[in-house]
């Protein structure tokens, strides 16, 4: 009988005040919680080549073309999971297009740090936005358009860009949106 008294005050009392502390939060448009993605040069490649990039952590991914990635050329991981790693080419200050090649193409995979999204969030395009694999270059064609309430999954935060995870035509591709875009 007390144990029902004392869950029925926290619930009565509990409750409305964890709203209270959530709702002027939400109310004043904090920024979203989720995690943040950290390019890291990986030592140089022992075993050089040219392998498929895709725009998502498997083959059933988007792939622009013949998109690949020399190994022998400077890039940077940002981590991997499962058998995938999420590379780019060039250095953590100026890199290009992001994408997933398989991590057997790495043979220092063992020093690309784990990468999760447990944190992503599905999130609404407030406004018309580019989506684009190359977050630091504004000169690069987008790969889309996302329309004003579009859904996507925010998977990452890269400074004022979201990486996410939306369709395209059907195909599974991830890649940047400006943070603005989305509510």
């Amino acid at each position: 009988m007390k144990t029902r008294s004392l869950s029925q005050k926290l619930t009565r009392w509990l409750l409305p005040a964890l709203l209270a502390l959530v709702l002027p939060a939400l109310a004043q448009g904090e920024p979203l919680e989720i995690g943040t993605l950290l390019p890291t040069v990986l030592p140089a490649q022992q075993e050089t080549g040219v392998t498929a990039l895709y725009f998502g952590p498997t083959q059933g991914f988007l792939r622009e073309g013949e998109a690949a990635l020399d190994t022998g050329e400077p890039f940077v991981c940002f981590g991997q999971a499962d058998c995938w790693a999420m590379v780019a080419p060039g250095t953590p200050e100026d890199f290009g297009p992001v994408g997933w090649i398989e991590s057997a193409a790495l043979d220092t995979r063992d020093s690309a740090a784990e990468l999760t999204f447990d944190d992503a969030l599905e999130v609404m395009i407030e406004d018309e936005a580019p989506l684009t694999a190359d977050p630091l270059h504004g000169d690069t064609p987008a790969l889309a358009t996302l329309p004003r309430g579009t859904r996507v999954l925010l998977l990452a935060r890269y400074g004022d860009w979201g990486y996410v995870q939306t369709e395209l035509g059907g195909v599974p591709v991830r890649a940047f949106v400006p943070m603005a875009a989305i509510l």
